[in-house]
């Protein structure tokens, strides 16, 4: 098993802070006023701001949503309910990208939670696509409490990274508050994140971090993504909202944290954490508000070889990574921010093209001039010949209505396509496909009607 090396650089320098533009001003997302203003030449309207949801989580304040049509028959979505197996002392009401499948096409999904004492918890699920068989596994708060490492009063509201399975065991990390994206004062009063493991063959579900110093993985801040180098024999995480790499040694059960890009105002931590073939991880921040998606920012690189952290120099805009998907060589990654632009990555040389912004290019040519507000995770067939997305859009000339639209990246043309509108609005999750075929990811509104969707693709248009 390869060493972790020590890290040859400091914590990388602070990106320069910028003036805010807050969405709560085109009636899109409710962020806390800031110090400056930036001008913009897109439309705006006025809208109230939402009332945060149980557990401190604010709604975004958007504009109506259409509901489902259809514009091509070439995909089917169907909908799996949870909220009929959860236990009576759960209320099911978001999952961000927390989804996995096994080795067995077991598809798992982690449903942030309010328990009937008010706190905020993580629970897991099962779901069988050859029976139809639903499963709740447990929860986060239930298996830190059952093996002596919660402390009172503590709430794990996320689960927020993919579940990786490595050997015939599950992996998820956890964070124990909803988010921060405004300031972190407040970060020291959280404990900090766990690590859970679940026993494919015994059905084991344990709290990792209980031996570990402290009981957690990393203290106060949470683990916003996941991933696997097998290389290396490492859990690599995302801290958020430090954006530190996280390295979990597999075979020795031991943490390092490595200083990653600092937080700063709009400069959101990813939702994604890249890790190559090659042993490069790789790291981004962006802003999270739409109208905030010109910017750009570098994308750092981390060397598990020789422990150095370093600017790549290459700039990148749309945002926060919210999605990835790899190619089975691996030596191709495909990566969609939050405001819907999308790169590819080519493992060999380290290099981001940008590919464009996931929208049929008639809906941006549209007299009401569609926009992206918000892409939490993309999907490849396959085929691997396109790339599938269900970003969130919206009218920028007109008050007409947003919707929830099925769009394909066709990668050997380039072309993007819609197919259809769903009647659900949030869909998260990336690159979860069972050998069938079919695509899976979380969709819920926002705080409630919490479902897996499976998304069938048909034949598309060469």
């Amino acid at each position: 098993m390869p060493e972790i090396p020590p890290s040859s650089s400091e914590r990388p320098p602070e990106p320069v802070a910028i003036p805010r533009r807050s969405v709560l001003a085109a009636g899109l997302l409710p962020l806390a006023a800031g110090t400056g203003s930036q001008t913009s030449a897109r439309p705006t309207t006025s809208a109230p701001a939402a009332a945060p949801s149980p557990g401190g989580h604010c709604r975004p304040v958007l504009p109506r949503h259409g509901g489902a049509r259809a514009f091509t028959g070439t995909y089917s979505v169907t909908y799996v309910p949870f909220e009929d197996v959860a236990p009576p002392y759960l209320t099911l009401t978001e999952s961000w990208n927390a989804l996995g499948l096994d080795d067995q096409d077991r598809v798992y999904i982690v449903w942030t939670s309010t328990r009937d004492d008010g706190r905020g918890d993580s629970a897991l699920f099962r779901y069988t696509h050859s029976t139809g068989r639903r499963e709740f596994l447990g929860t986060f708060i239930d298996v830190a409490t059952r093996q002596g490492n919660l402390l009172a009063g503590e709430e794990i509201p996320k689960g927020h990274t993919r579940i990786v399975q490595v050997g015939r065991a599950l992996y998820l990390g956890s964070q124990g508050f909803h988010d921060f994206k405004e300031g972190i004062e407040d970060l020291p009063s959280y404990r900090g994140a766990h690590l859970f493991r679940y026993d494919l063959d015994t059905g084991a579900f344990d709290d990792v971090s209980r031996t570990l110093p402290g009981g957690v993985v990393l203290p106060h801040q949470g683990i916003v993504a996941l991933n696997h180098s097998p290389e290396h024999g490492l859990l690599v995480g995302l801290a958020h909202p430090l954006g530190d790499v996280v390295l979990y040694d597999l075979r020795r059960g031991t943490v390092r944290t490595v200083p990653g890009i600092p937080w700063a105002p709009d400069r959101v931590v990813s939702r994604e954490i890249v890790v190559t073939r090659t042993g490069k991880v790789y790291t981004y921040r962006g802003p999270e508000d739409p109208f905030l998606d010109t910017l750009t920012d570098e994308v750092w690189e981390y060397d598990l070889v020789t422990g150095r952290m370093r600017g790549t120099g290459q700039l990148l805009a749309g945002g926060f990574w919210n999605g990835q998907a790899v190619t089975r060589d691996r030596s191709t990654i495909y990566l969609s921010t939050v405001s819907g632009e999308l790169y590819r990555l080519d493992v060999g040389s380290g290099r981001f093209t940008h590919l464009g912004h996931f929208l049929d290019p008639v809906d941006e040519a549209d007299p009401a001039q569609y926009k992206v507000l918000y892409l939490y995770g993309i999907g490849l067939t396959a085929a691997e010949d396109s790339l599938v997305g269900l970003p969130f859009i919206a009218p920028m000339a007109t008050d007409g209505d947003a919707a929830t639209r099925l769009t394909t990246y066709r990668i050997a043309t380039r072309r993007f396509t819609k197919h259809q509108d769903t009647e659900i609005q949030v869909f998260t999750g990336s690159d979860h496909r069972d050998r069938a075929g079919r695509l899976y990811q979380a969709a819920f509104d926002w705080d409630h009607n919490c479902h897996l969707a499976v998304i069938t693709p048909g034949r598309e248009r060469a």
